[in-house]
């Protein structure tokens, strides 16, 4: 089948197409004319009171790709790494008193600078210190009475590691970010907040001593009578002036890197946030109140401030990641695993690994190959991840020579290959597994072939839509390679050295046109028949390119409209949307005029059941002014709004909507929910940085109402780290008879594609029987096809 897209010469052609639920059926093979994709929208979220930054405002770590974290404390004398008092159950008086000493006649030389030339080696833009650990030592004098800092003895006067490590960083040229970690050992409260006697749910066994039932840091005669909420209370009062020295002493901060809202280890960050209260305001009826002393207000309301208002008072452009409990500005995959499946669409995620190959803190010389290296880098950054990478230095502040010769490696091949990461995006097609990936920037694609890539010195790309190449070559040596045109409009390159970087060999293809499709309507004229201008919520913001600002009608009736003037007649290929919520059904129609008086139906959306916040349709036809007419759907105090009204004039589709997906925005249900914000539907919203997570038990199960019987041929499972490792999937027509189409007792977690299914139902569900974890079974996203 060609699918090349054919203009009519009509004033208005119509020939609408939904990607969206059972609307574009899968196929899986590549044909000519196949459009290229767009980059999927990210959409700030609202949570616990505070918005997401921005694109504007994380732009530079998509642009930077490479960060250098620094894992150095107390924990590094004793050269364990930075668990080492948990894993030793050491007891915190015996910990201090041990090993503060040697870290405090040892690291007075520590030489900032030279961290901050690594990074530079490196090629990163960031780095990020651990302020303060698990084990509770802060590397600043902080002024809460019961810190433990590097104010105290035996530490000299105005020892102040945090502002060395500042100067230095921000002499370098490159951007600060702080560590810090409210978990905090020094405190029996930390694993029994609420003071039940004993704790209740009962510790898991790493955290009581043996034949115990009490935590395994308390260090008194009598663990029944002890106050552990007090304590947990004193705990939260110190983390809360710790972050306002933090954001307050040390100019301006571009990152902060939370580590740990989970409480008793037990459960995820956001189960933690009821304690320390990570959102934008603080609750007055708190059962953990902050004095007055360690919180702060905000002034203009007197309202309280929690963790990120109090981050946002003081540093509003600083990103935050989402181990606090809040949802944050970007998310983590750690771990020194190789990344896999698909682009990592609609948020901004971080791989974080150490670069040790064993422990985060010092440990000894150690490191991984240059080769092991690569392969983690290169599979985040093909899959639009940045990345960041630690070292431990020993307690001078020496980074082992192991990990240094390594990162310079890393940064010699940055260096080489520089255009083909920096300032680039992860796409516009997934990687194939070990084998290659790709990323791009403006009118070029840059083809990245893996160490495992099995097609010697040439290699055929994808599909390249409507676009023709003008000159292919080779990124590092810059010299031309050699082409020739392949099926279904791609082409196949030869001559390819493989020799120079073998780990990750790039091919630089560049086309007539951009390599996604252009909105033609960013910064056009828009019009609206209502707006809210009270709240700034005018027409023009629809086609700002800025998801974070947005059209809204100025009241919650349906018939409003928002229109866009191209400028002249254009012929147009569809549109894509962006409405102020997810989880909502907004009906709409999308009319098109040469004149702006006489109006054609581009897209008839009337009946819309589909809840997701971002649908792209394709039509066909020539026209000047584009307007949608919101219909229905605005019921419940909704009203028409739109954050982004995207016009193309070129094929297109938007992967991260997954044409196709029977399951996307359709009703689903649980066996159980972690809590009201991980709920089911979190699974089926198309959103990949919302999940699904249930309680801690099996087995569990996860449901979706497909709304007619349908052909099952394939499941991809997007598991968060906390998987299933024997599960089941499992079809119905009635909810109550199942039958099991695929079952494994070996799963892995991630991304999990199940292909070659044989079944049909209304309903598709995954059975967990069995957990990889303590914790739940948690999925990003649960994703039917037809085939």
């Amino acid at each position: 089948m060609n699918r090349r897209t054919v203009l009519v010469g009509l004033a208005v052609a119509t020939v609408a197409t939904v990607v969206g639920p059972g609307s574009i059926p899968a196929e899986a093979a590549v044909v000519e004319g196949d459009p290229l994709p767009l980059v999927p929208l990210r959409v700030p979220k609202l949570d616990q009171g505070t918005w997401q930054q921005p694109d504007s405002k994380i732009q530079w770590m998509r642009d930077n790709k490479l960060a250098m974290f620094i894992h150095w404390g107390v924990y590094s004398a004793p050269a364990h790494g930075e668990w080492y008092q948990f894993s030793a159950k050491t007891k915190p008086s015996d910990y201090r008193s041990q090993y503060a000493g040697t870290f405090a006649s040892q690291s007075q030389n520590y030489n900032p600078a030279a961290w901050a030339q690594l990074a530079k080696d490196l090629g990163a833009a960031q780095v990020v210190l651990t302020t303060r650990h698990h084990e509770g030592f802060a590397l600043w004098p902080s002024g809460h009475p019961n810190a433990w800092t590097a104010g105290d003895t035996p530490f000299p006067a105005g020892t102040d590691f945090v502002k060395g490590y500042v100067n230095a960083v921000r002499a370098a040229g490159l951007r600060v970010g702080v560590y810090y970690s409210p978990i905090d050992w020094r405190y029996p409260g930390y694993y029994d907040v609420s003071g039940a006697k004993p704790p209740s749910p009962a510790l898991t066994s790493d955290c009581v001593l043996p034949n115990s039932l009490y935590p395994w840091n308390y260090e008194g005669t009598d663990p029944t009578s002890f106050d552990y909420h007090e304590n947990a209370r004193t705990m939260k009062n110190e983390v809360y002036q710790s972050v306002k020295e933090l954001v307050t002493d040390y100019g301006a901060i571009d990152d902060v890197w939370w580590d740990g809202g989970w409480l008793a280890q037990q459960g995820t960050d956001a189960s933690g946030s009821f304690f320390w209260e990570p959102g934008q305001y603080r609750d007055p009826n708190n059962g953990w109140l902050v004095d007055a002393a360690y919180g702060e207000t905000e002034p203009s309301t007197g309202k309280p401030l929690g963790l990120t208002g109090l981050v946002r008072q003081h540093q509003p452009n600083a990103v935050a990641n989402s181990r606090s409990g809040w949802v944050g500005d970007y998310d983590i995959e750690e771990g020194g695993y190789v990344s896999s499946g698909p682009i990592r669409y609609g948020r901004l995620v971080q791989k974080a690994f150490a670069i040790s190959g064993t422990t985060w803190g010092y440990d000894g010389n150690n490191a991984i190959s240059f080769s092991s290296a690569m392969a983690v880098f290169v599979n985040a950054f093909i899959r639009d991840m940045c990345v960041i990478v630690n070292v431990g230095p020993d307690a001078t502040g020496t980074i082992p020579s192991a990990q240094a010769a390594v990162l310079r490696q890393v940064g010699g091949f940055m260096s080489a290959n520089h255009e083909a990461v920096y300032s680039t995006r992860g796409g516009p097609w997934n990687p194939v597994e070990g084998q290659y990936g790709f990323t791009f920037a403006n009118q070029t694609v840059y083809a990245h072939l893996l160490a495992g890539y099995s097609g010697g010195s040439s290699f055929t790309t994808p599909s390249l839509g409507d676009a023709r190449v003008t000159s292919v070559y080779d990124v590092v040596s810059k010299s031309a390679l050699s082409f020739s045109a392949a099926g279904g409009n791609a082409i196949t390159v030869t001559g390819i050295d493989r020799t120079r970087y073998p780990d990750d060999t790039i091919v630089a293809i560049v086309l007539d046109r951009s390599v996604v499709p252009t909105d033609i309507a960013r910064g056009a004229t828009a019009t609206a028949d209502s707006v809210e201008t009270a709240h700034g919520n005018l027409a023009a913001n629809a086609v700002d390119g800025d998801t974070s600002t947005r059209w809204c009608a100025a009241d919650g009736n349906t018939g409003h409209w928002l229109q866009v003037d191209l400028g002249s007649v254009r012929a147009v290929t569809g549109a894509r949307i962006a409405w102020e919520l997810p989880s909502n059904a907004y009906q709409f129609r999308i009319d098109g005029s040469t004149d702006g008086s006489t109006w054609s139906t581009l897209a008839d959306r009337t009946g819309n059941t589909t809840v997701a916040q971002v649908q792209a349709l394709t039509f066909t036809a020539q026209t000047r002014y584009v307007r949608v007419t919101v219909t229905g759907g605005v019921n419940s105090g909704l009203w028409a709004s739109i954050r982004s009204l995207e016009v193309y004039d070129r094929a297109f589709l938007d992967p991260s909507l997954s044409g196709g997906d029977l399951a996307l925005g359709r009703p689903a249900s649980s066996s159980s929910n972690e809590n009201s914000s991980l709920a089911a539907a979190n699974a089926f919203d198309g959103n990949q940085s919302t999940r699904w997570s249930s309680q801690f038990s099996d087995p569990q199960w996860l449901q979706v109402d497909l709304g007619s019987t349908q052909t099952v041929g394939r499941v991809v499972l997007n598991w968060e780290f906390s998987h299933a490792t024997a599960y089941q999937i499992q079809v119905s027509n009635d909810a109550t008879n199942w039958t099991t189409v695929y079952s494994t007792t070996s799963g892995n977690g991630g991304v999990e594609n199940i292909s070659g299914l044989s079944g049909s139902g209304r309903y598709v569900r995954m059975l967990g029987t069995a957990r990889a974890t303590q914790w739940s079974y948690s999925l990003y996203s649960m994703q039917v096809f037809n085939s």
